[in-house]
């Protein structure tokens, strides 16, 4: 009895890593499986290389990936706020070829010749693996959220075309512990309804996002934590190594800090958005700096654009901070020894979804900078640190350093409200495993 965890997985966004890792390693315990296969990544051979080498080098097995990205590859290394309108138009002929495509092979599914005499020998083979897998996984998450783009309608159908697939290949579709909503556009909630309706299982991540999809199925959605609270830490030899490198140390007090490019959908300046957020977390630096601590900027992703590149965004800070005591760890770790690494941090900021989760499971309290819907917001709250989270288009420079200024003086209580949590992410993993094991 097999199993694929879908979409693909992407080893640069040590986030997304970190929950296909987690997601291969909840269906293994269950012990119902012989062969867990996950999805690759990337549309032509450099990018999968870049998307899926940690992974393979770790020894999960690969299955080819048949829908690719409008993309097709190509990023423009400086778009990473805004797109050009030419890029844009490239991205919509694909899409409108690939929606057409994808369509007919969901409808002729079932009858594998006639998919061997329509489609390439690759989309035959995984779609051969689907037809002989027995559960489909949707890895845990955030992508199931639109803002009202043009692009939101085939957005919907891009995310959920391995879903559909599944189901109409009469499959069990786990949807493992996700953020959702907002639902806007064309299409959109109907899109969600009409596959969330034929779910076996589906899971949110924080109680923001359950009553969102709850309220759109009109049921309730069971709460589970997110998977990359799972993730258990690497090697501390090997994290000690990479501080050393860089001439820090534990005893250095050390700020995490993560950001990233960010285009701000749906809003109508981005370009004074983003920069208001650089200049905001130069102000914290500066102040950081002043009170005699060390700041350590880490890659929590390194593509596979430019726009999911936080290299970029870190290039845009330095360009404001100049200082020793300012280090960038310039590298591209595994997430388990990403996640070793921080827990050797004084503090963290992230804006970085699951630097934030990696930080908090070491029990580094931290302040969280929320993006791309409800997840930072859901997630700290259902931490009770709701005090610590501000949604990336609100960051002003008195707020981080009032935020900060405040953690360090409940510094304690934090650390201890983070122990109490930890209970409860063993208590969720034994549920998830329970419920999947229960389907069978």
């Amino acid at each position: 009895m097999n199993a694929i965890i879908v979409p693909g997985v992407t080893d640069l966004n040590k986030g997304d890593q970190a929950l296909v890792w987690e997601s291969w390693r909840l269906a293994k315990d269950t012990g119902l499986y012989n062969e867990v296969y996950i999805l690759d990544a990337g549309d032509n051979d450099e990018e999968r290389e870049l998307l899926c080498k940690q992974s393979e080098e770790h020894g999960f097995k690969l299955l080819e990936n048949i829908l690719k990205h409008p993309r097709r590859g190509q990023h423009k290394s400086g778009e990473h706020i805004k797109e050009s309108k030419m890029e844009l138009l490239k991205q919509i002929k694909n899409a409108a070829m690939d929606f057409k495509d994808t369509r007919y092979l969901i409808k002729i599914c079932n009858d594998l010749e006639k998919v061997r005499k329509n489609f390439d020998d690759k989309t035959y083979r995984t779609v051969k693996q689907f037809h002989e897998a027995k559960t489909i996984f949707v890895k845990g998450g955030g992508f199931i959220h639109a803002y009202g783009e043009k692009t939101a309608p085939y957005l919907m159908w891009y995310f959920l075309f391995y879903v559909r697939l599944a189901k109409a290949l009469g499959k069990k579709v786990v949807f493992l512990p996700n953020s959702y909503g907002p639902f806007i556009g064309l299409t959109v909630e109907k899109q969600v309804r009409s596959v969330f309706g034929k779910l076996d299982l589906v899971y949110a991540r924080e109680n923001v996002s359950a009553q969102s999809l709850g309220q759109l199925m009109g049921k309730k959605i069971p709460v589970e934590m997110d998977l990359g609270f799972f993730l258990e830490k690497g090697s501390q030899e090997e994290a000690v190594k990479i501080l050393e490198k860089y001439n820090l140390s534990k005893e250095d007090k050390i700020v995490g800090v993560t950001i990233r490019p960010w285009r701000f959908p749906g809003l109508s300046n981005p370009e004074a958005l983003y920069k208001k957020y650089i200049d905001s977390v130069a102000d914290l630096t500066r102040h950081l700096l002043a009170k005699g601590y060390k700041v350590a900027l880490c890659n929590q992703s390194l593509g596979p654009n430019s726009h999911e590149d936080d290299r970029n965004a870190i290039k845009d800070l330095l360009a404001q901070v100049n200082d020793p005591n300012i280090i960038w760890i310039n590298e591209n770790l595994s997430c388990d020894i990403l996640k070793a690494v921080y827990s050797n941090f004084y503090f963290f900021i992230g804006t970085r979804f699951h630097s934030i989760i990696f930080s908090l499971t070491s029990l580094v309290p931290s302040i969280a900078i929320g993006y791309g819907g409800n997840k930072a917001k859901g997630i700290m709250g259902d931490f009770r640190l709701d005090d610590y989270v501000v949604q990336i288009q609100d960051v002003e420079s008195d707020l981080l350093i009032n935020m900060f200024d405040k953690a360090i003086s409940e510094y304690d209580n934090i650390k201890t409200q983070l122990n109490k949590s930890m209970g409860l992410v063993t208590e969720s993993r034994n549920r998830l495993i329970q419920d999947i094991k229960s389907l069978y």
